[in-house]
């Protein structure tokens, strides 16, 4: 018989002692089927009863009964009986009512647990499912980007070639002056330190203007898109230059890649 909550409740009952009949049979094939699980709750359930009955105080008889004892004639023998059975009696009420408590607040203590963990663990699955939407949306944004200006009517495309100290690199930007924006794809680029990357230039008027940091992969090759470049009046020509991680507001580094604006 496989586990299931009817069974947890089986426990509990049997830790108070209150299971008979039928539910009795199953609950004992169950455990002797191996059940770990019953077991562990049978064994928690009954240390929780114990520790409340163990709080329990103990009943002592009122004196008035002792005085009504001894002042009765008849029937000593039941009077008896009666001090000796009220206590106990009561005492087993208490410690039932008691044992029942802590065996309710244990399941309430699972049921929290099990909520618990069902919380967090939905709350870790959306927000991954959210890093997941995110990361896509960026993705069709570039992608839409690089759409846009590769396909448009105006795109021209400008061919970059190595300088010292990487005179083998190769690029070329497909830029769009509509859209103000670019798409550079270079090749042959030297791997570069973790503090370094490769920063793009645009040329307005004369004057670099920054169009974007990126590092190129194993192969040395790159793939970027610039930013919205729509202040500038008009992309005259493109560089790449070396420089600092996180990019600089002017070149500063070794100019590695630069177009001919004849070409």
């Amino acid at each position: 018989m496989r586990h299931n909550e009817s069974l947890e409740e089986l426990a509990a009952l049997q830790s108070l002692g209150a299971l008979e009949g039928d539910d009795a049979s199953v609950f004992e094939t169950h455990l002797a089927e191996g059940c770990a699980r019953c077991e562990e709750l049978l064994v928690d359930f009954r240390n929780a009863s114990a520790a409340v009955a163990s709080g329990t105080p103990s009943l002592v008889p009122r004196s008035v009964l002792r005085s009504r004892i001894l002042a009765s004639l008849e029937g000593p023998r039941a009077a008896a009986a009666s001090v000796r059975e009220e206590p106990r009696s009561s005492a087993a009420a208490a410690w039932l009512l008691a044992a029942a408590a802590a065996v309710v607040l244990v399941f309430v203590g699972l049921d929290d647990a099990r909520l618990r963990r069902e919380r967090e663990e939905l709350a870790s699955r959306a927000s991954l499912l959210a890093a997941r939407v995110s990361e896509a949306e960026r993705d069709l944004a570039r992608r839409d980007l690089r759409t846009r200006v590769l396909e448009s009517d105006d795109v021209r495309i400008l061919f970059l070639s190595g300088k010292d100290p990487q005179p083998q690199a190769r690029a070329k930007v497909f830029w769009s002056e509509r859209a103000k924006r670019g798409v550079l794809v270079a090749g042959n680029l030297q791997p570069l330190p973790p503090d370094k990357q490769y920063e793009l230039w645009v040329f307005d008027k004369g004057k670099p203007v920054p169009a974007g940091v990126f590092d190129a992969d194993r192969e040395g090759r790159a793939l970027v898109e610039s930013p919205d470049l729509s202040a500038i009046a008009a992309a005259q020509n493109f560089a790449v230059t070396v420089e600092p991680r996180g990019g600089v507001p002017a070149p500063t580094g070794p100019i590695v890649l630069v177009g001919n604006p004849a070409a």
